[in-house]
């Protein structure tokens, strides 16, 4: 198994208007001290973005760090980093908060209470933040050497002028989790073409074996599985799609892709476990999948943490959502994905700068993603970490990604597009007036934006 090489490429194919979804799912739980959070909070205002300075040396004096993030399946993963980390800077404690729902939103709440963690990571509103002047810069650290170049660059971590303000820590990809033994058991082999795709659920159908396990009680898993298509529908046929978007030469109702993405998460749904899809969570989908109770399950990466504790050696693989008759179209959306920050309003700035450099040594990374598994963001990091990892490197090599999906939409839109498919799955809307819908959104969000 190619190991360096294959991750360059991962990361590569994410470069420049690098996209994609960290979930907003997160638990409450372990030690050393886990505090869950609820919360929901207005955006910060807009003020001048913080200027780098030299990092002061740690104090040896007792300090406790704040580590602020939503990432349920690398909570005890970071249990284990932080003894290590606590192990080589003894008068250094980290606290771990890990939310237990929209992290966002939480963490927006904390900005304008002025409460924020030392350490926190900011999903898709890196950006954002930093812009209101909340986040450290990071340009000039000299642990960044050790990240992959092409995710660091990411838009999604360093800005326009080239200033870095957060830390990648990994790699990702949204798409089908599929069970390779009930697919051979039924002599199925992987859909790449939406008739392919007919026939592995009408199989199961008549099996009375739901094709997809869902758990829609946690919104977000809704729009995972509608990105596994509109990312290659959309953005795998225009990369600057938000662009054109924003200077009015494309919409929604406009783009087919759109119109097949709706269409794909309407099948989903048909054929996953529908009457129960509601009321089940990410976690209940996750054993479903990984009980056998379910042939496939759309999501992210991070999902194979949590289904490997269920089913450690459980024969299934990761492929791509076909949008339509042309096995071509069928791509992988690949992103740089989970990111740490650091607050500038933090009395331990140089300590917090520790742990993110910790974050950056080869054993830590590894470790990171050996237990996470998931794409390290550190150059050298053996992509060996599951089998699983060989279907993405094999559609990677292949060529068949796409990097692109949210990350360039207005953020006051994120959540109207949520709405919009919650409301489209519930009856409310067809896929014609969801999408007028979405022009509308995408209209008023980029006026709030500006």
């Amino acid at each position: 198994m190619r190991k360096l090489p294959l991750v360059v490429t991962a990361f590569t194919l994410a470069a420049g208007l690098a996209a994609g979804c960290s979930k907003n799912d997160s638990s409450s739980g372990a030690s050393p001290s886990v505090k869950p959070s609820q919360a929901a909070s207005t955006a910060p205002s807009a003020s001048a973005s913080a200027s780098p300075s030299a990092t002061p040396s740690p104090s040896a004096a007792p300090v406790t760090l704040k580590l602020f993030h939503g990432k349920q399946e690398a909570q005890d993963t970071f249990n284990e980093i932080i003894q290590k980390f606590t192990a080589k800077y003894p008068n250094i404690k980290v606290t771990q908060e890990v939310v237990t729902n929209d992290p966002s939103a939480v963490l927006k709440s904390r900005i304008a209470t002025n409460e924020i963690p030392d350490i926190f990571s900011a999903g898709i509103e890196v950006m954002d933040i930093a812009k209101g002047g909340y986040m450290a810069e990071l340009t000039n650290e000299p642990y960044l050497k050790n990240i992959v170049d092409t995710s660091l660059k990411s838009l999604s971590f360093t800005d326009a002028s080239g200033k870095t303000w957060a830390l990648p820590v990994d790699g990702s990809s949204i798409g089908i989790f599929y069970n390779k033994k009930m697919f051979a058991d039924n002599g199925l082999t992987p859909p790449r073409t939406l008739s392919e795709l007919k026939k592995v659920t009408d199989t199961f159908k008549s099996k009375n074996i739901p094709a997809f396990a869902l758990g829609f009680k946690d919104s977000w898993t809704i729009k995972m599985a509608i990105i596994s298509s509109f990312s290659p529908a959309v953005y795998g046929k225009n990369i600057n799609w938000d662009t054109d978007k924003n200077a009015g030469k494309t919409t929604f109702e406009a783009t087919p892709g759109w119109a097949a993405a709706f269409n794909n998460l309407k099948t989903i749904y048909d054929t996953g476990n529908t009457k129960t899809a509601f009321d089940t969570d990410y976690n209940g989908a996750v054993a479903m999948f990984a009980q056998g109770q379910a042939a496939m399950m759309p999501q992210g990466l991070w999902a194979l943490e949590p289904i490997r504790k269920i089913a450690p050696t459980l024969d299934i693989g990761l492929i791509a959502m076909p949008t339509s008759e042309d096995a071509n179209d069928a791509k992988l959306h690949v992103f740089p994905d989970f990111s740490l920050s650091i607050s500038s309003k933090s009395k331990y700035t140089a300590e917090a700068k520790k742990f993110l450099e910790f974050m950056t040594t080869p054993e830590i990374a590894q470790l990171w993603s050996n237990k996470a598994r998931l794409f390290s963001a550190v150059k050298g990091v053996s992509t060996n970490f599951d089998p699983v990892a060989a279907d993405v490197e094999k559609t990677i090599a292949a060529g068949q990604t796409v990097s692109q999906a949210d990350r360039g939409w207005p953020s006051p839109f994120q959540p109207e597009f949520d709405k919009a498919i919650s409301e489209f799955l519930l009856g409310k809307r067809n896929v014609p007036d969801s999408l007028k819908q979405l022009d509308a959104a995408w209209t008023n969000a980029a006026k709030a934006a500006k």
